[in-house]
């Protein structure tokens, strides 16, 4: 008879009481470094446009130029301040746990995620790095299940060719681990019983 009983909320397991690993300490700097060239192209393109309008042959759009450039350079100075100073706010919020089964990767500062790779689903892996990453010694993993991939950021080298060396290995057990249990089953007397069936009564040899 099939048996359904209900779980228990509070008997779930959950994310908060395991012990995240958090991100190395050089990938806020290595963003930081990253926000810091986008800033500095921006407001170069900023600049030449405003002196191109300037230098041109309509004043009025010269004045129109003028009449923007305060609103324009605080508004800039907030971008640049808000993509310099998130990296130090994001960071410490992501983090990532490795079990026998799984991978765990949490991220978000104001919507939190946290996404769980089962190493059984886990077709293969690849560490990349950056030209900036590789300033500050780091490197992403990647994993790969069926459908999308998921990379965690921010990792040192060390541990991102370990994790992946880890993650390998669990993949190869996981295939074996379940072909075992794929052997071990018991047949099933209702599929032997069919197939007796088809084939029919054994000949007569008399």
């Amino acid at each position: 008879m099939f048996i359904n009983p209900e779980v228990p909320l509070e008997s779930l397991p959950g994310a908060d009481h395991l012990a995240w690993h958090p991100l190395h300490p050089r990938f806020v700097r290595r963003l930081q470094l990253g926000a810091l060239l986008r800033v500095l192209v921006i407001g170069a393109i900023g600049t030449v446009a405003y002196f191109l309008i300037k230098g041109g042959d309509s004043a009025a759009m010269g004045r129109f130029a003028d009449s923007l450039l305060p609103f324009a350079l605080a508004g800039f100075g907030l971008f640049a301040a808000s993509i310099l100073i998130w990296p130090m706010i994001a960071v410490p919020r992501r983090g990532y746990v490795v079990r026998e089964k799984d991978i765990l990767y949490r991220t978000g500062v104001l919507w939190r995620s946290v996404k769980a790779v089962p190493f059984n689903r886990v077709q293969h892996t690849k560490i990349d790095s950056g030209l900036l990453d590789r300033r500050f010694g780091l490197a992403n993993l990647s994993v790969f299940p069926a459908g999308s991939g998921h990379k965690i950021r921010g990792l040192g080298t060390d541990t991102a060719e370990r994790l992946r060396v880890y993650v390998s290995e669990r993949i190869e057990t996981e295939a074996i681990e379940s072909g075992d249990d794929q052997n071990s089953q018991p047949p099933d007397p209702q599929a032997e019983a069919s197939a007796s069936h088809e084939n029919g009564p054994p000949a007569d040899a008399g």
